[in-house]
C-alpha cells in the first residue's frame, strides 16, 4: 500500500493506493513540487478527515443517468475544465483535459472518494531513469498532483460547506507580527498580486497566498489558512500552511492615494460574496457559505481601501488594524 497524507486548513486527506507514487527525478519538477505541496504533507498519527482510494484504470468509468450540477470553463478558449455531477447519492467530479482524464466518485458526505485516473504515458519525454521506472510499472504511477489539481480544492469547498466549517476566497492572506491576520480581496486588476510583492519585499509578514485563502472558525474566532492553490506571485518560495487570526479584511482597488473607509454589513457582505467560491449547485450548501460570510463580516471589521503602488501603504494598513477604534 501506498499512501501520502496533507494537511489543509486543519484537515487531513489521507490518499492511499496498491500503485506507486511517481517519483520525481527532474531537479526542476521537484522544485516546483516542492514549493506547491511539501508543507502540507502531515506525518501525524491523528486520523483523517477524508479518504482518497487511488485507483489507475485503463479506462475511466462510465456514469450513465446521472443529474448534471456544474461545469466550469476555461477563460480563454472556453474549453470544459471539469463538471460535477450527481449519481443516486454519490457526487462525481469529471475532468476531460487531455493530461488530466479523470473520474472521481464522492459519498454523500464528502468525506470518502474512489479516484480513478489513467496510466501515465508520454514516456519519451522523460529523462532515461524515470522512463525505465515508468516502463517497469507499465505507467500505473499516480502524483499527488493528479489529486490536488483541482479536484481537491472542489471537494474541500463542498466539505466546508456541507458542514458550515468555513470557505474559500480568492484573496490575498497575511500573517503579519503578533499573528495578526489580514485578507485584501477585490476583482480581478484591483492590485492584489501588486499588494502582496509589496508586503513580501517591505516586511517580514509572511504571505500565506496570494489567491486561495481559506477561513475558518474556532473558539469563536476566525483564522486564516495558506493553501497549495496560488496564483501569479512567484517571489516567495512556498505555499505556507501556517494560519493567522484574522484581525481585519480589506477590499482593495487602485487609487492616487492611500484611503480607508470603514463599511457596513450589507456592503460587506455584497463585496465578500464576490470573493467567495459559492456552491451554486447545492442550496443548503449555499446557505452555510452565505452564513458564514455574514458571520464572518459581523465579527471583523472591514474596509474599502484605495492604495497607491509603493509601500507606504503597508503602515497605513497596519494603523488602521492596530487602532481598534472601528
Amino acid at each position: 500500500m501506498f499512501r501520502s497524507t496533507l494537511k489543509i486548513a486543519d484537515t487531513i486527506i489521507q490518499m492511499d493506493s496498491c500503485f506507486p507514487i511517481e517519483q520525481l527525478k527532474d531537479a526542476d519538477e521537484q522544485g516546483i513540487f516542492a514549493e506547491r505541496f511539501e508543507n502540507f504533507y502531515y506525518a501525524g498519527n491523528a486520523a483523517p478527515d477524508i479518504k482518497i482510494q487511488v485507483k489507475i484504470v485503463r479506462a475511466l468509468p462510465v456514469i450513465t443517468k446521472a443529474k448534471p450540477l456544474f461545469i466550469t470553463r476555461h477563460f480563454q478558449d472556453n474549453n470544459e475544465n471539469w463538471r460535477l455531477i450527481k449519481k443516486g447519492n454519490n457526487y462525481v467530479y469529471k475532468s476531460p483535459l487531455e493530461e488530466k482524464k479523470q473520474v472521481m466518485v464522492v459519498n454523500e458526505t464528502f468525506n470518502k472518494v474512489d479516484a480513478y485516473i489513467l496510466p501515465k504515458i508520454g514516456m519519451d519525454v522523460f529523462p532515461e531513469d524515470r522512463r525505465a521506472f515508468i516502463k517497469a510499472h507499465k505507467g500505473m504511477v499516480w502524483s499527488i498532483s493528479d489529486i490536488i489539481y483541482d479536484f481537491l480544492q472542489v471537494l474541500l469547498i463542498n466539505y466546508f460547506a456541507q458542514r458550515n466549517l468555513g470557505i474559500f476566497t480568492h484573496a490575498i492572506g497575511l500573517r503579519d507580527f503578533q499573528n495578526k491576520g489580514l485578507i485584501f480581496a477585490g476583482k480581478s486588476g484591483a492590485g492584489k498580486s501588486t499588494m502582496a510583492r509589496l508586503w513580501h519585499k517591505h516586511t517580514k509578514a509572511m504571505v500565506l497566498n496570494d489567491d486561495r485563502v481559506i477561513v475558518r472558525k474556532l473558539n469563536k474566532e476566525f483564522f486564516i489558512y495558506g493553501s497549495p492553490w496560488h496564483g501569479e506571485f512567484d517571489d516567495y518560495l512556498v505555499s505556507r500552511i501556517e494560519s493567522a487570526r484574522l484581525e481585519r479584511i480589506f477590499f482593495i482597488r487602485h487609487s492616487l492615494q492611500n484611503k480607508a473607509r470603514l463599511i457596513g454589513e450589507r456592503e460587506a457582505f455584497n463585496m465578500i460574496y464576490q470573493s467567495i467560491f459559492p456552491t451554486f449547485w447545492d442550496r443548503k450548501f449555499l446557505e452555510n457559505i452565505a452564513s458564514f460570510s455574514h458571520d464572518l463580516i459581523k465579527q471583523v471589521p472591514c474596509y474599502d481601501l484605495g492604495f497607491v503602488n509603493d509601500k507606504r501603504i503597508i503602515d497605513f494598513a497596519r494603523k488602521i488594524y492596530e487602532s481598534r477604534k472601528d
